[in-house]
């Protein structure tokens, strides 16, 4: 009988969910599991899967990934950059959705009603900077390609006035050097309103640890520093040396809280083209 029971059941068709079905999770625990996923350490392909899986799974589920990531912008790539600029640069009531929730929204239920416009929602920006001679950019021949990514979006954001109510800039360098910082053109543009700004260094578990920290205790001082910050307020560093973290303190002269973490990550398995 038990088989017999099993052949019955799998010959019964199966009602798949669909992208209109009702929610069967609380709004809060859903948008806490999107929170959670979308702040960890994710390589660039696996952040943009998510980013389009999450416009599939059903309306809510939709509605809240486009809250939290609109408050909580990670940068990808740069096509992606391009993108955030154009949301936050659109007037209310024309702000544009991602290209995947528009395609369903407008086949099942319209426009639709975001809580909060985008360029408001905006309160923290993380981008990596991974070095292409490890991690190869097919569309870029420069060392550092999401290093000018990063100058166009700050420029772009302190001319249009774009963002308000971001408050936290976090860099995240994967196998690059200490001092590309410090010579960041953008950074002399970086908007007032950033008042927490946070140094990020990982390596590839590939690179041996003896090296990196070798690297980060031969790092001189630097000569010339390219911007400097008064809005700064809050400064953390995770991974550099004692020279870094003294050379981000002359950039950033008016830091009253400093964080400071000497532990770097090995994160290459984590690390993916994208």
């Amino acid at each position: 009988m038990p088989v017999v029971a099993a052949l019955k059941s799998s010959l019964t068709p199966i009602a798949y969910p669909t992208m209109a079905a009702e929610n069967q999770l609380p709004v809060e625990l859903m948008e806490q599991i999107i929170t959670t996923a979308w702040h960890m350490p994710l390589s660039s392909t696996d952040r943009i899967t998510f980013m389009q899986s999450s416009m599939l799974v059903n309306l809510i589920w939709a509605d809240r990934f486009d809250f939290v990531s609109s408050r909580d912008v990670y940068i990808p790539s740069s096509a992606f950059c391009d993108h955030l600029i154009q949301r936050l640069q659109a007037p209310a009531a024309s702000a544009p959705p991602s290209s995947f929730l528009a395609s369903f929204l407008r086949r099942y239920k319209g426009q639709s009603k975001r809580s909060m416009q985008p360029r408001l929602a905006c309160q923290f920006i993380t981008i990596q900077i991974a070095n292409a001679d490890v991690h190869p950019d097919k569309n870029s021949r420069v060392r550092l390609p999401m290093g000018a990514v990063l100058d166009d979006l700050l420029e772009t954001l302190d001319a249009c006035s774009l963002a308000p109510n971001l408050r936290c800039l976090s860099i995240e360098y994967l196998d690059a050097g200490f001092d590309d910082v410090f010579h960041r053109v953008g950074l002399a543009a970086l908007p007032s309103q950033i008042t927490h700004l946070e140094l990020r260094y990982s390596f590839s578990a590939e690179t041996p640890i003896w090296l990196v920290e070798a690297l980060r205790e031969k790092q001189e001082r630097q000569r010339h520093i390219g911007w400097i910050s008064r809005s700064v307020m809050n400064l953390s560093v995770i991974g550099a040396g004692q020279n870094t973290v003294s050379d981000l303190l002359r950039s950033c002269s008016n830091v009253q809280t400093l964080k400071v973490v000497r532990r770097f990550e090995h994160i290459g398995f984590l690390i993916g083209s994208g």
